[in-house]
């Protein structure tokens, strides 16, 4: 007894540099009719399905999200940017980007990278192997990053747009390995050149070092709330 608004694709299929075995990470948002959040008794707010095999179904109630959206939550914005949407409630998704473009806090997003970026890169430094996987995790986590100090708009889901801030040599060989990704299993492990490990070193250091002199940006619950009544009005109309 729910209205699902929007579902897309997440993980390194949307991201750009799937595996053959790659799980389909489906995420959507969803609402329930309006006496459902009158209620006082606290309610499960999201809906978890893994079915047999590659699917992995999840989803977040319209409130839910909405808060998660006061505290510019990575995750949540990133589901709209999504290349690979599979259904969206006409005029929803519109609606929902002019929200993340006012309450987008580019600190709160590089905060969330950064803290990837430090889990990723304890996984495969001073490792001679590493997981391909675990390896674009860890540079799409720094890319964004990156990307946030030199623009504060909101940052690509996609690696291919992330490495629009690269030069043509280091877009090349993450291409490759890209190319590369898509012809073997999550488990291969490859050997990382020295070099593509000190650039990694070296775009670490600098995104350690700029982490404290991003701005911060604070807004109240004013355009949230007047969005959250009128879905529930819309609801209550059908």
């Amino acid at each position: 007894n729910i209205r699902i608004l929007y579902a897309c694709e997440t993980g390194s299929r949307a991201w750009g540099f799937p595996s053959p075995d790659s799980d389909y990470d489906i995420r959507f948002i969803y609402m329930h009719p309006a006496n459902w959040y009158l209620e006082l008794n606290e309610k499960k707010d999201s809906i978890e399905q893994t079915i047999a095999g590659d699917l992995d179904i999840s989803g977040w109630d319209l409130r839910k999200s909405l808060l998660l959206l006061k505290r510019s939550n990575a995750p949540l914005i990133e589901r709209f940017n999504s290349p690979i949407e599979y259904f969206s409630v006409d005029g929803f998704k519109q609606e929902f980007g002019k929200l993340i473009e006012y309450y987008y806090s580019p600190v709160a997003v590089f905060y969330h990278h950064y803290s990837l970026a430090q889990k990723f890169r304890a996984d495969i430094i001073d490792r001679e192997e590493v997981k391909l996987k675990g390896l674009f995790y860890l540079v799409r986590s720094l890319l964004s990053c990156y990307w946030i100090m030199q623009d504060n708009t909101v940052v690509p889901m996609e690696l291919e747009r992330l490495m629009t801030i690269l030069d043509d040599t280091k877009r090349k060989e993450l291409r490759a390995l890209v190319q590369l990704k898509s012809t073997v299993g999550e488990k291969y492990l490859h050997k990382t050149s020295p070099a593509l490990l000190g650039w990694i070193e070296t775009l670490w250091t600098d995104i350690d070092a700029a982490k404290n002199s991003l701005r911060s940006s604070s807004n109240d619950y004013t355009l949230l709330n007047e969005f959250f009544i009128r879905m529930l009005n819309d609801t209550n109309d059908r």
